[in-house]
């Protein structure tokens, strides 16, 4: 709820709590919420200082808007469609599911007030230091957007509030658990950060403190670096102008330059000659070839005066980063989906001085359109490919928006695709209803799913999309069940890895329900009539993610049947259980049919492969086939950077493997920087 704009004349800095200095942060200790409603920046200032105003705040202007991604929708980490493609094309950065990023972190941020009026008490000063690492993960790929989770660990924390000392033991540890406390984030593919996911209970000053270092650490830009460029960026301030210039290959310095709108509290305002904002800023990037960050050094002051009302206001703050790590970490899917119920979501830039409508962003990203609409610019999508995705992907998200606000509309979904819809307007509209997943959402993907008067291509989409709902309901899983029994044989199937998915999503919220789903899937299993049902229901199985299917794919491994093996092998790269790892070496070294070798090679590359490394050293040394050593010497390349063992073993290869074209394979690996070399693959 949002707090009453009715501020007095008197400087405000804290709702409800002593304007001493240890008063900042001393309360409602039994919380990890502090009571501070003060945001670290001064925009916070600004935004209560807005309330005040006798003008109201502008909503966000149409092109503020469209210049920030939309809100993510969901996406399931193991739906039956296939994944969107991670490599990335030479120059542009890699956006790879999976991928962990590990920096060393030094963030400084301070904020400093001067009074307001001649004579007044000044606010006191607040500092934050900390040192650690700042782990950024990539969790899922778009078309146009990406979704991180982030956390950092803490080696040290100082406060330092108007110079009263350090805080009490139980507030210190309050606050470092709180900051350390993972948080995701919503990327768009030029690397601009356009939305935080933060816990629902997180504190504005916490939220406001890690928004910082996520706005210091942007690296904007579209395609291949040039000699310079410029950008529209966003912080926790507002938008601003930035420029990029190519110092050195690889290395650029990017500069602030201007303000052009203003957090508060009503969204982004156009900065008045009311408020003025004077910025210096500057920072050094290191890059690696797939653009993410070798090093930063950065450096910020931010100096904002808002009238008599509210204290001239000064922010500074440098942050140093340098990458530690960079390294497959399969257990990144999905994480976002798991804990979606449980976030607060907000655009970047984002007032946080305050408890924020969760509503909001659905109203920015609906811009008022209703649902007929949405449907007839669904019906009229550019001819052009890349407009075309554009416009599917803005549908989707705005029909979400809808959906959350007006549950009711859609159940208008079923008629509107049984009135005749081109599948691939349709689609937007079902993963819409998937990434809702309110209860008529459900009803309605069920209701398609089981509708024979639908295209089959349609009802397929449904299918998929009821199965990486993040709220599965009795109705649709039973719709799921019924569609097993389909005369389509691909939607049969399709349904039957849909139910392994839904079982995953189910997880976080219903344990004894995954639990009855996993059992029921593993009976599937034992009353398959055929090898390829077998390996069907264990990939089903896998797609549950669950650790109770294990026995079953042990049962499976046991099978004469290569085909059962290699499904079997398939559905452990997913399962998170150090077995999973001991099976996978076992096979990749005993198993007598080399595609079930293979097969091991290419689930290990899904898996942290420190587990896995002896087997593979063992199969490159050792194995009589050809096909198993390439595969070995892909994966040991794809991940030399984050695996530094792996070099050794590819160096011997070049040297020893019997195979010239291997050993010249292996050499091509040894001889690239590895701090550019290709990415290892993503999770299906």
């Amino acid at each position: 709820m949002r707090k009453s704009g009715n501020v007095s004349s008197k400087p405000i800095a804290v709702v409800g709590q002593a304007s001493t200095p240890g008063g900042l942060l001393a309360g409602q200790r039994a919380r990890v919420l502090f009571g501070v409603t003060l945001a670290l920046l001064a925009v916070s200032l600004l935004g209560l200082w807005a309330l005040a105003s006798p003008s109201s705040a502008e909503a966000p202007s149409q092109e503020s808007q469209s210049s920030q991604a939309a809100a993510p929708s969901a996406g399931g980490p193991s739906a039956p469609a296939p994944a969107v493609s991670s490599k990335p094309s030479t120059g542009t950065r890699a956006w790879t599911p999976g991928m962990l990023y590990r920096y060393s972190l030094s963030a400084d941020q301070k904020l400093t007030f001067r009074p307001a009026q001649p004579g007044a008490q000044a606010l006191p000063s607040m500092r934050f230091n900390l040192r650690g690492e700042w782990n950024v993960g990539v969790v899922s790929v778009d078309a146009e957007r990406v979704d991180a989770r982030v956390n950092i660990k803490l080696s040290s924390l100082t406060v330092d509030v108007g110079g009263a000392g350090p805080l009490a033991p139980d507030v210190q540890r309050s606050l470092s658990a709180a900051l350390q406390l993972p948080f995701f984030l919503t990327y768009d593919k030029t690397g601009l950060a356009t939305f935080t996911h933060f816990e629902q209970a997180t504190d504005p000053l916490v939220r406001n403190i890690l928004r910082g270092v996520v706005a210091s650490s942007q690296f904007v830009v579209a395609g291949v670096p040039g000699a310079t460029w410029s950008a529209e960026e966003y912080d926790t301030t507002g938008r601003y102008h930035a420029v990029y210039q190519r110092l050195a290959s690889g290395r650029f310095e990017k500069r602030k330059e201007s303000y052009s709108h203003v957090a508060s509290p009503l969204g982004l305002e156009p900065l008045t000659g009311q408020i003025h904002i004077t910025v210096s800023a500057s920072s050094t990037f290191e890059l690696e070839r797939d653009l993410w960050a070798r090093s930063l050094e950065g450096r910020e002051r931010v100096e904002m005066e808002a009238g008599q009302a509210m204290p001239p206001t000064t922010y500074e703050s440098s942050l140093s980063l340098s990458l530690l790590e960079r390294r497959p970490d399969p257990t990144l899917i999905g994480t976002f989906m798991a804990r979606r119920a449980s976030l607060s979501t907000a655009s970047m830039a984002a007032f946080q001085g305050m408890e924020q409508d969760p509503m909001e962003q659905y109203r920015q990203v609906l811009k008022g359109k209703d649902f007929d609409t949405l449907v007839k610019e669904l019906r009229s999508l550019p001819e052009d490919p890349q407009a075309k995705d554009d416009a599917r992907t803005q549908a989707l998200e705005q029909l979400r928006a809808l959906f959350m606000l007006h549950p009711s509309e859609a159940l208008k979904v079923p008629g509107i695709i049984r009135a005749g819809m081109d599948p691939i307007a349709a689609s937007p509209m079902l993963g819409a209803l998937s990434a809702a997943s309110t209860r008529e959402a459900i009803q309605s993907l069920a209701e398609v799913c089981g509708d024979q008067s639908i295209p089959t291509d349609i009802r397929m989409d449904a299918v998929a999309a009821l199965g990486v709902a993040k709220d599965p309901t009795r109705e649709g899983l039973d719709a799921l069940r019924g569609a097993r029994n389909d005369a389509d044989g691909m939607l049969r199937d399709t349904a039957k890895l849909a139910l392994g998915n839904a079982a995953f999503q189910l997880s976080d919220t219903d344990a004894k329900g995954t639990e009855a789903l996993v059992h029921e899937l593993n009976s599937e299993y034992s009353t398959a009539s055929n090898a390829e049902q077998q390996a069907l229901a264990l990939r089903t199985l896998g797609n549950t993610r669950s650790p109770d299917a294990l026995s079953t794919f042990e049962d499976a491994l046991r099978s004469a049947d290569p085909q059962i093996r290699q499904a079997a092998l398939e559905a452990l790269r997913v399962i998170p259980d150090p077995r999973a790892d001991q099976l996978l070496s076992e096979f990749m070294l005993k198993d007598p049919a080399p595609e079930v070798r293979r097969v091991a090679v290419f689930a290990s590359g899904f898996r942290p492969l420190a587990p896995l490394l002896p087997a593979l050293a063992q199969a490159l040394r050792m194995d009589p086939t050809n096909g198993v050593r390439v595969d070995v010497i892909h994966l040991l390349g794809e991940q030399r950077a984050a695996v530094p063992e792996a070099l050794p073993l590819l160096a011997w290869a070049s040297e020893h493997d019997p195979n010239p074209d291997l050993r010249k394979a292996a050499a091509s690996f040894v001889a690239m920087p590895t701090t550019g070399g290709s990415l290892p693959r993503s999770s299906p």
